[in-house]
């Protein structure tokens, strides 16, 4: 019996010492919440905030400052319905609409104003939103329009920081001053069409009647 009782004393001793270590790591745990999401309206101000830099950035003309903000997997279609994925094929984008030697966009401004507030998913790490934009162009040959759209953004949030996941503009096929302009061009050339066809009816007239006398 003394046998058992000296082998036994130093498990007794080590159940102590777990119990006392198993305390000592739950009290810790008590002491240091997890980390937790800022709650919504934060999440929401950080959003607003992006919005506001990237608007600034495209008006700014500040390719760096807008690259800042995108995600390094951006999606993104574009008003003439180009596709751009990732970083590299988004600069490569904006060199050619607005800077290259043959840029098609001389200048460019925007507005952007979501419809609410955006809806958050994952755990507060995804939000999507929609809004209207009203973009203003001039173009290399001259002209300027206003062109009102609609967007839809993806965001993505990864260490505290969000970025624009994805990208699409739309304008309204049907209603919209690019084809304003053309049907005003079309008007225009018809009607040069046609008093080129008079002019020379007329004059191809007064040149029968003179042969015929």
């Amino acid at each position: 019996m003394r046998t058992m009782n000296i082998c036994s004393r130093p498990n007794i001793g080590l159940a102590l010492l777990v119990g006392c270590a198993l305390s000592v790591a739950a009290a810790s745990a008590e002491a240091q919440p997890a980390r937790s999401s800022p709650p919504n309206e934060a999440l929401h101000n950080e959003l607003r905030a992006l919005k506001d830099r990237a608007v600034a950035a495209v008006n700014k003309r500040d390719s760096d400052a807008l690259m800042k903000e995108l995600d390094a997997d951006i999606a993104f279609t574009a008003m003439n319905n180009e596709v751009v994925h990732g970083i590299a094929e988004a600069k490569a984008y904006y060199q050619k609409m607005l800077v290259g030697a043959g840029r098609i966009v001389e200048d460019m401004s925007l507005t952007a104003e979501p419809d609410r507030p955006a809806d958050l998913y994952e755990g507060g790490t995804v939000a999507v939103a929609t809004g209207t934009s009203n973009a203003h162009f001039k173009l290399s040959v001259g002209t300027e329009f206003d062109v009102p759209l609609r967007w839809t953004a993806t965001l993505r949030r990864s260490s505290d920081k969000w970025a624009i996941a994805g990208m699409h503009f739309s304008a309204n096929m049907f209603e919209n001053p690019i084809l304003s302009t053309l049907e005003r061009s079309t008007k225009w050339i018809a009607i040069g069409v046609g008093i080129v066809a008079l002019l020379v009816g007329f004059t191809f007239g007064r040149w029968s009647r003179k042969r015929s006398t």
